[in-house]
């Protein structure tokens, strides 16, 4: 795992909520308590160095799950994790009976 992500991962165990806003790698943070500028600091370096990596990575990273596949319904895709039961409504196929 790139050094990148695993500061990303590091990150929202910390309260950060990320995502990608056109080319750029957006952070918010939401915790509880202040965040720790010693701690967070190498790791938002760490995503800045490998940004590109970053990006992919949240592209197709579900924030709810961290699963990481998708199916696009009209506009939108849906995670086969979270969005599991509505998929089914929508795509019945998908129901396997074993």
């Amino acid at each position: 795992m790139s050094a990148g992500i695993h500061a990303l991962q590091t990150l929202t165990k910390l309260g950060y909520r990320a995502w990608v806003e056109g080319g750029a790698v957006r952070l918010k943070y939401e915790g509880q308590d202040k965040p720790d500028p010693a701690q967070v600091a190498p790791l938002l370096e760490a995503v800045k160095t490998h940004k590109l990596e970053v990006v992919g990575f949240l592209r197709c990273y579900c924030p709810k799950c961290g699963g990481c596949c998708f199916v696009p319904v009209g506009e939108q895709s849906l995670c086969m994790g979270c969005d599991w039961q509505r998929l089914t409504e929508i795509f019945p196929a998908l129901r396997v009976k074993h």
